[in-house]
């Protein structure tokens, strides 16, 4: 059975298509657009393997025995699986800009489908990352949460 997040893909892909299908020379026409494209996608792949690599750390972990320690790490490589399919995402629609524009400058006949798999690609990747905050904030409070019940089983120093 497909999740909630199964289903938000799916819907977003789809979503994407009809995009790409409703407007196919939007991109062919507007050098901005794809200089945006280019700019929001590059900053989004950043900052996604900045975040990758802060919660991959190590010494992020939660504290105690060593099964605690595993179960959290698999989760972890979970999410972080996740990211990594979304950076994917962001390197094709990258590479695509890159196609369309050399096939463009070349002046090669008939390449006008790039420019809309480019836009089907850049609308999926933009659907994908909106959840990406709430994703991270869900991973940042379960940390916290986690934090604090251990804090409450501690001895205190007072």
């Amino acid at each position: 059975m497909i999740g909630l997040r199964g289903a938000y893909i799916i819907v977003s892909a789809v979503a994407s298509v009809v995009v790409a299908a409703i407007f196919p020379d939007a991109l062919q026409r507007s050098t901005t657009a794809l200089e945006g494209i280019i700019s929001v996608f590059s900053i989004l792949a950043g900052v996604l393997v900045a975040v990758m690599s802060i919660i991959g750390d190590p010494s992020m972990l939660l504290t105690g025995n060593w099964r605690l320690g595993h179960e959290h790490a698999k989760d972890i490589q979970k999410k972080i699986g996740n990211y990594s399919n979304l950076i994917a995402v962001y390197i094709v629609t990258l590479l695509g800009v890159l196609v369309a524009i050399l096939l463009k400058d070349a002046k090669v006949p008939g390449y006008s489908w790039v420019y809309a798999i480019v836009l089907g690609f850049s609308t999926w990747g933009l659907l994908l990352s909106l959840p990406l905050p709430y994703s991270l904030m869900a991973i940042q409070k379960e940390r916290m949460n986690e934090e604090i019940k251990r804090r409450k089983g501690a001895p205190t120093d007072a």
